[in-house]
């Protein structure tokens, strides 16, 4: 397939692109370079109508980089175990209860896997099976914040670390009587040191703002009020409509992006009806900071709060 038989439509003025007429089966070197560019320009793309074969976006993902297991704690699907399946249904009203600003139960405002050093680089989502309604997937951009920020605050977030660790958001494999094997698994883990600002040097040195409400416990250097009111002003800032597209997804679509530059969340909205995401991880690396500082293992025995 060669370039000019694409279409690409930006669907906002800041983030997300439709690529239509392509066949991620049928795509060579210089498409994916394409694709790259765009990913780079857009952050996130959409392609309609692919395969829902686990296979066919396995391979798509080796195109952009070597392809990751699943995830670093949950099995991937039996057959092909870079595919983890994002299965929901049956959502009720205790379900939709915001927990807090950031988070609900079962969905919510993250980074994939920032509780590694080595953060992976391209985020693949595929739609199996959609509910007739709701369900759709938000994505928010944190390179756009970061350049939106005053010079004060972008000079203080330059020079900044946070801990993450996935103690946080698995706390629950840790009360009496959960599966031991996840425990240990969980146990096994690090806490990571993050630069606060990434620095993309594949995309002349833009930086964006690393945020996670999954994973980010604190800001190094601040106390815990300091550090928990400035992680939260700096959400509350990303989160703006105009840093924002939502996705509403039709069997077969993939969503392609930058898992370091974009936050995503999904709605649960969708009440009885089943959905079902497939998703796969290209690339990693740690974070590189603005002073040079790059993301490191600290001791697994850090003592760290498990809520703010």
């Amino acid at each position: 397939m060669s370039e000019p038989q694409w279409t690409v439509d930006r669907l906002t003025g800041s983030i997300g692109a439709q690529v239509s007429r392509l066949d991620v089966r049928r795509i060579g070197p210089a498409d994916v370079n394409r694709l790259k560019e765009l990913i780079s320009e857009h952050g996130v793309l959409f392609l309609r109508s692919q395969p829902t074969d686990p296979a066919v976006l396995v391979e798509f993902a080796a195109r952009f980089a070597r392809v990751l297991p699943a995830h670093p704690l949950k099995p991937g699907l039996p057959d092909h175990p870079e595919v983890l399946a994002n299965e929901t249904g049956g959502v009720t009203p205790d379900d939709v209860r915001c927990r807090d600003a950031h988070n609900r139960h079962g969905t919510n405002w993250h980074v994939d896997c920032t509780f590694v050093r080595d953060v992976p680089t391209y985020s693949l989502l595929q739609a199996a099976r959609v509910p007739p309604v709701g369900g759709d997937t938000l994505f928010a951009d944190l390179a756009g914040a970061y350049t939106a920020l005053s010079e004060p605050l972008r000079v203080l977030a330059d020079g900044l670390s946070c801990l993450h660790h996935a103690r946080r958001l698995f706390a629950d494999w840790l009360t009496p009587g959960a599966d031991p094997v996840g425990r240990d698994r969980l146990l096994s883990l690090p806490v990571v040191r993050h630069p606060l600002v990434a620095v993309d040097r594949r995309a002349a040195g833009r930086r964006s703002l690393v945020l996670n409400p999954n994973y980010a416990s604190t800001i190094e250097g601040l106390s815990d009020l300091e550090g928990h009111t400035l992680l939260d002003l700096f959400m509350h800032h990303a989160l703006v409509p105009e840093r924002t597209v939502r996705w509403r997804w039709a069997v077969g679509d993939i969503a392609v992006w930058d898992n370091v530059r974009l936050l995503h969340n999904y709605v649960l909205d969708h009440g009885a009806g089943d959905r079902t995401i497939y998703r796969a991880l290209a690339g990693c690396g740690p974070l590189s900071g603005v002073t040079g500082c790059k993301s490191q293992v600290i001791a697994q025995a850090t003592p760290l709060p498990l809520d703010p």
